[in-house]
């Protein structure tokens, strides 16, 4: 008692002669606070300009191959990244300060969806507050490109609600993938680029792809995820597979043949869409049974393998409940016009689609992948069977390719005896 009261009188004292007394805040740095000057609050400058600023909605569209994913990094080695372009550019147009540069959650900077390293997007929205410019819908697309790289450009802006954050009002987001018909190869069909895939395997493909959709538990799709991790969970509303289309290698001189799945969710997490894809591709080729993919909803780890991300691409994001809500007083952001289609549909076909599909003819991703498919993952074509059956599907496409098919299919092919030492891979395999 005797300790609290002469510490009572010392403040009293320290009153009493306008001395400061101790803080009481966590923080004492002076920055924090308002400045006091004339009798009155001057507010700290938060980087705003002191201008009537409104909340914008700006799409956007990239080629990803030459860039680290869409979210800024910081630090002195940083690498390259989508943001960081749009950040230059909005402050060498003088639309942000070096202040809001810095901080960009500051003017209310948000993607819609994350990109990660190398994948490409044409309708990316961002959400961000700006001042008050009325010809910035018209204008700010020419302005903000005269500062941005020739694979990363913005299409449009319109005025959004001010509370519009693009992350949150985001309904839904639609990717594509698009990969050569051979990797849906039988273990009876050479995997090469005159490989042409049959309406039944199409079929096949599209009834697959309808097994995931619903709201399912993907902690097998992702990394370091627990299968009691809710984050995990997530809906998937349709999931489609296009008609086959052939594409011209002038490098070979030959026409291989591609086709393009759709997949329409609520929002994914990181590795799903390509995670889905894999297994797709190894019920059709006959390396795992169609029960295994409910079985990986369920709590049994299980070793799942990731698609190249080449061919992956954000093709729309989707905001219904916005545009119905506000229809009367805003735009819409789900559908951006004509004209600003023609300019996402020029940019697609001749920066995003034609890149995809030559560099996979140039540096046969998928073909590359399928080879160490086998090698790299276990699988357990039948699910009431304890053994793991590895190397079948090379084995019969080694047949295949050496055209000793005349041992029948049902039949379970035995591997012919090696020398010591030889590694147990089928020569010759049509999987390069």
């Amino acid at each position: 008692m005797e300790s609290k009261d002469a510490a009572r009188n010392e403040e009293t004292e320290m009153k009493k002669n306008g001395e400061d007394q101790p803080s009481t805040h966590a923080s004492t740095d002076p920055s924090h606070l308002h400045h006091v000057e004339g009798g009155r609050v001057e507010k700290k400058d938060r980087g705003f300009p002191r201008v009537k600023t409104y909340r914008y909605a700006m799409i956007v569209g990239y080629q990803g191959k030459n860039y680290f994913g869409m979210q800024v990094q910081k630090g002195p080695n940083a690498a390259p990244t989508i943001e960081s372009h749009l950040l230059d550019a909005l402050l060498k147009n003088g639309w942000i300060s070096q202040q809001l540069y810095d901080r960009p959650f500051d003017f209310f900077f948000q993607r819609a969806a994350r990109t990660d390293k190398a994948v490409s997007a044409v309708r990316q929205i961002c959400s961000l507050q700006l001042p008050r410019m009325d010809d910035l819908p018209l204008t700010g697309a020419a302005q903000m490109n005269a500062y941005l790289p020739e694979d990363i450009r913005v299409f449009g802006f319109r005025r959004a609600t001010q509370n519009f954050h693009s992350q949150k009002y985001c309904d839904a987001r639609t990717y594509s993938y698009t990969l050569p018909t051979f990797a849906f190869a039988k273990p009876d069909e050479k995997t090469d680029a005159k490989f042409r895939i049959k309406p039944e395997v199409v079929k096949e493909v599209e009834e697959i792809l309808q097994l995931y959709k619903g709201t399912h538990n993907f902690f097998n799709y992702t990394s370091k995820k627990a299968f009691e991790d809710r984050s995990c969970c997530r809906y998937i509303i349709l999931f489609t597979c296009g008609e086959p289309f052939l594409y011209r290698d002038d490098f070979r001189n030959e026409d291989v043949e591609f086709i393009t799945l759709t997949v329409k969710g609520q929002s994914f997490i990181l590795h799903q869409i390509r995670k889905m894809i894999g297994m797709t591709i190894s019920v059709v080729r006959e390396l795992q049974s169609r029960s295994a993919i409910q079985r990986s909803f369920e709590g049994e780890r299980m070793d799942v393998p990731k698609a190249p991300g080449l061919g992956l691409l954000l093709e729309r994001l989707h905001f219904h409940n916005y545009d119905k809500n506000y229809a009367a007083s805003h735009e819409p952001l789900s559908d951006w016009g004509e004209r600003i289609e023609k300019d996402i549909n020029d940019m697609k076909e001749k920066q995003i689609t034609k890149e995809i599909l030559d560099t996979e003819l140039r540096e046969q991703s998928m073909m590359r992948w399928l080879s160490d498919l086998v090698q790299h993952h276990t699988f357990l074509a039948d699910p009431s069977s304890a053994e793991i059956a590895k190397g079948t599907f090379v084995q019969l496409a080694a047949r295949v390719a050496n055209q000793e098919s005349s041992v029948p299919l049902a039949e379970s092919v035995e591997p012919e005896p090696k020398p010591e030492g030889e590694p147990e891979e089928a020569e010759g395999s049509a999987v390069k």
